[in-house]
């Protein structure tokens, strides 16, 4: 991740980064840092991921969906970017089929 993040950023593509350390690495490269705090994984050794990808994913959602809204992204944008998907192929007009 961090890799790709110095990889966009070469781009001008601003990074947002979403850990449960603001003193990671990948956090002091972003130039917005979502820190998640210190999340107790369900597995008995505290070790495999299972809190920790479900509160990320809560909050990607969150953020992604606070974005979709803020730009006021449409059905048809959706169609646009995913004409492939499942969700695009079903918004597709007769003469587009």
């Amino acid at each position: 991740m961090v890799a790709l993040a110095a990889l966009v950023r070469q781009d001008g593509v601003p990074v947002i980064a979403i850990t449960g350390r603001p003193d990671s690495h990948l956090a002091s490269i972003s130039d917005i840092h979502l820190n998640l705090g210190d999340i107790t994984e369900a597995c008995s050794h505290n070790l495999a991921p299972t809190a920790s990808t479900t509160a990320t994913l809560a909050l990607g959602d969150a953020l992604a969906l606070a974005v979709s809204e803020h730009k006021a992204f449409s059905a048809e944008d959706y169609k646009k970017r995913h004409p492939g998907g499942q969700l695009g192929r079903q918004m597709l007009t007769l003469a587009e089929i």
